[in-house]
């Protein structure tokens, strides 16, 4: 089981989430990575985040939500000590990785709820609906897969490199960069290779290429909760970015 069935799974294990639309949150995607461009200030910035983790929340990604929110929290912890104890150099440095991080981290957290709570067949189904070419549905579809197994071969490669006493961390890259390179990064690298020819071929063993109209046993359509999702984030951002 890949790590997106896994969040699937999971997801419905919990009596109080809700399921999207995959056109709802393809929307809401792009949607905020407009609203991150247009951001008028970081006030703004927080309170998307804080949005997009209660969404990611309710839709039963709890171990999800708590893992971004503190990293989210990490990031402006280093910015603010950055500001306050460095100088120079060392603050612009610092200052400028965490501003970029903190800046691309909404736009991370909405394409880690896309790609955890959405099924290959609903998400063809729904972008077949709405007349997208294929030439655009198949990368996406097999992009969606792709992550999830590229995150599947990363642990297994870390747990068998840990038994060799070698971690994929910042410290013991800085202890032995050279070994770390070898046994972890370069066996991902050649798995990532991998993994791209194997889904290419299962994709078309299965006829994703077929010009015929996909069918799909799940209904998938637009609900109530989507509109009223649509509604919130769509007043949220326009609200903040031309009114304020």
């Amino acid at each position: 089981m890949n790590k997106g069935e896994e969040l699937q799974g999971n997801m419905h294990m919990h009596v109080f989430t809700f399921k999207l639309d995959p056109r709802t949150k393809i929307y809401l995607l792009l949607l905020v990575n407009a609203a991150v461009f247009l951001s008028p200030s970081f006030q703004f910035e927080r309170i998307l985040m804080a949005i997009i983790l209660s969404l990611c929340f309710l839709m039963g990604m709890f171990s999800f939500s708590l893992k971004m929110m503190l990293g989210y929290g990490l990031i402006l912890g280093v910015h603010l000590v950055s500001e306050m104890f460095l100088s120079g150099a060392w603050e612009l440095m610092f200052v400028s990785f965490t501003m970029f991080i903190r800046k691309i981290f909404p736009c991370v957290v909405m394409g880690g709820l896309l790609v955890g709570t959405t099924k290959i067949n609903e998400f063809m189904t729904a972008l077949g609906k709405i007349r997208i070419s294929k030439k655009v549905i198949i990368p996406l579809a097999v992009m969606l897969r792709y992550f999830p197994m590229i995150g599947e071969d990363w642990r297994y490669i870390k747990d068998a490199m840990k038994l060799r006493g070698i971690s994929p961390s910042i410290i013991g890259f800085l202890k032995n960069p050279v070994q770390t390179v070898e046994c972890i990064y370069v066996p991902l690298l050649m798995a990532a290779s991998k993994i791209a020819d194997e889904l290419s071929a299962a994709s078309i063993a299965r006829g994703i290429e077929n010009p015929k109209e996909r069918t799909c046993f799940q209904h998938v359509s637009f609900q109530f909760s989507d509109s009223i999702v649509m509604f919130i984030f769509t007043f949220f951002v326009f609200g903040g970015v031309f009114i304020c």
